[in-house]
């Protein structure tokens, strides 16, 4: 059965939007700020009343600080410390309330977070952030799901990227079919390909349609992936709908895509 997961940040306004959905899921897209003093305090209060209400919650890691997207592999000590302290209060807060925190090792590829050419180095690269990605894992192995970008290492970009990191360390992963569309410019079969391959790692989803040449972040079925060959992998994992929307403050996109979803499930069940 197809679910309704919505996103949105802590902002109350945002919040009681995506709840007039009535919804499955809610992922929390969190701010920096959001991990400290009072903001935390009521983030857990927000956690707990949407738990209480019987929605399934996930949180996700902050994707800036000091404006700076961030990146396992930090060229500036002082990211690489937000990194670190902002995972262990994310692992903190997420096994207290028993949810999970999806994470990128890294949003726009750094020096060593990018594909090089030279085979000797993307392996040392691989191993560099396998060992990142094992050093947070000790905060909290299981209250993580890692996401994939679009370019770099921890991408379909990366021809090694499941059998030197992801495989190696067990890895739940936060699947952006997304992204990997864009990292495979445009190619559905290979898509589809990869989707059926990752099938056991992937615990969850983030569902947004493109064009497949940049970051687009459409709505479903204004773009080029094929979903009817995708949903059956949709039917038994949890997943948002990660739309750029009009207004912040307004889901209708992530809704409309949610009813195209099942519109299109509903044809596939008549077909067969």
């Amino acid at each position: 059965m197809l679910k309704l997961g919505l996103k949105c940040s802590s902002d109350p306004e945002q919040l009681y939007d995506r709840l007039r959905y009535k919804p499955d899921i809610i992922e929390l897209h969190l701010q920096e700020d959001d991990l400290f003093k009072d903001k935390r305090k009521q983030l857990e209060n927000t956690i707990s009343m949407l738990l209480s209400l019987g929605y399934d919650v996930y949180l996700h890691h902050p994707i800036k600080y000091n404006g700076r997207y961030l990146n396992i592999i930090h060229e500036q000590k002082e990211d690489y410390l937000f990194y670190h302290l902002s995972t262990r209060i994310l692992a903190e807060i997420c096994l207290t309330h028993s949810i999970k925190c999806v994470i990128h090792p890294h949003y726009l590829p750094t020096a060593t977070s990018a594909i090089n050419n030279e085979n000797n180095e993307n392996n040392e690269n691989n191993e560099k952030m396998a060992n990142e990605i094992k050093q947070i894992l000790t905060y909290g192995k299981d209250v993580f799901l890692w996401e994939n970008s679009i370019h770099g290492l921890f991408t379909a970009e990366n021809t090694n990227w499941f059998e030197e990191i992801v495989k190696p360390l067990h890895l739940p992963l936060a699947y952006d079919i997304s992204h990997a569309f864009i990292s495979f410019k445009g190619d559905n079969s290979l898509l589809l390909e990869q989707i059926k391959k990752l099938a056991s790692y992937i615990h969850y989803l983030h569902v947004v349609d493109s064009e497949g040449q940049k970051h687009d972040g459409l709505q479903l079925g204004t773009g080029l992936i094929q979903w009817e060959p995708i949903l059956p992998f949709l039917m038994n994992r949890p997943y948002i709908y990660e739309i750029t929307l009009k207004d912040k403050t307004n889901a209708v996109e992530m809704y409309e895509s949610h009813l195209y979803l099942v519109r299109l499930s509903k044809n596939h069940s008549c077909t067969n």
